[in-house]
């Protein structure tokens, strides 16, 4: 398998990560054990990287789970990832994220939501899963992308979220990183991973 040179895409993801920088709303906070990896291959081996930076707006009405009529508790998210919060763990293959995601022209990527709806799916308050849409800009453009997100609540006013979403890095106009005069190069799909898990302010 082949790793992926550009772990630049966990940052889509999106949605989460393993996050230092998070702008919260005054009702949840986004626990630092939330995870978001990048995962990829390269014509040598599997590759992954992880973000360690961004900010965050959520706006989570936990309430909406406990009514007869079950509606979405998300009703805003959005979140940016300055591009040099993506870490490989390698100073050289940073660089070449960097590169390949045009950081010195486009610093942030960027993901703001347009709907997220309960699935056609057998739902409860403690376990259900959301069709989440939203618009994910990286290296200047924008697309609309769209994936599924299993919520669960862990505890009292406390939920996990979890998915992962296919990124294609050349829809962005991002051209897969190579190395050592191209010997290395890496696949144009990356995978992107996250386990994300939101708390009461009040815990």
């Amino acid at each position: 398998m082949k790793p992926l040179i550009n772990s630049t895409w966990m940052v889509l993801s999106l949605l989460l990560i393993t996050s230092l920088g998070w702008a919260q709303t005054t009702d949840y906070r986004l626990d630092k054990s939330s995870t978001m990896v990048i995962n990829g291959t390269s014509n040598v081996k599997d590759w992954k990287a992880e973000v360690e930076e961004m900010d965050a707006n959520i706006a989570l009405n936990a309430s909406l789970l406990k009514q007869d009529t079950m509606a979405n508790p998300v009703t805003q998210f959005s979140l940016t990832i300055p591009v040099k919060g993506i870490e490989s763990g390698k100073g050289g293959m940073n660089n070449k994220i960097y590169g390949a995601l045009k950081e010195e022209d486009y610093p942030e990527i960027k993901f703001n939501l347009i709907s997220a709806e309960l699935a056609d799916t057998v739902q409860t308050g403690e376990l259900f899963t959301l069709n989440v849409k939203g618009d994910l800009t990286v290296a200047g453009t924008s697309k609309e992308i769209s994936f599924p997100v299993k919520g669960t609540k862990t505890r009292a006013d406390s939920y996990r979220f979890e998915g992962n979403y296919g990124l294609n890095m050349e829809d962005y106009g991002v051209d897969p990183p190579s190395a050592i005069f191209g010997t290395i190069r890496s696949s144009k799909e990356v995978e992107i991973t996250f386990n994300v898990l939101l708390k009461s302010n009040s815990d």
